[in-house]
């Protein structure tokens, strides 16, 4: 195989796309990780979370720009949000619950722990 179809077979093992209702979601990244700390606030439920986690990923995969926007402006993100989920249904939660649980656990497996270096002396002692 080419170097080029390894790191494709690879990247998908590591970042699979997701689809919730028919629309693709952007990954999870620590820029999404930011929007969504702008959209939310401790007194959020967590279905509130699921649903905005995943109204949000599918807006950054549809239209960045929006998505960004909507961010810094919460009152209409909710009313869209709200909008959005107004046809969806019990088995819909469920499903968007599992998507965003998979999402998250993904990314926290894929962060790493720098080991130090024992050749270097601790801080403060020469």
């Amino acid at each position: 195989m080419s170097d080029i179809l390894d790191e494709a077979l690879n990247q998908s093992f590591i970042n699979p796309s997701r689809v919730f209702d028919g629309k693709e979601l952007a990954p999870y990244t620590e820029g999404s990780r930011l929007l969504l700390m702008q959209i939310r606030s401790d007194e959020d439920s967590s279905a509130y979370f699921v649903w905005a986690f995943i109204y949000l990923h599918i807006l950054l995969k549809e239209n960045r720009k929006e998505a960004i926007s909507l961010a810094w402006n919460n009152e209409l993100f909710k009313e869209k949000l709200l909008d959005w989920i107004g046809t969806k249904s019990e088995t819909d939660r469920e499903k968007a619950t599992e998507i965003c649980s998979q999402m998250v656990e993904e990314a926290a497996r894929a962060r790493v722990e720098v080991i130090p270096n024992p050749l270097e002396s601790p801080e403060g002692k020469a």
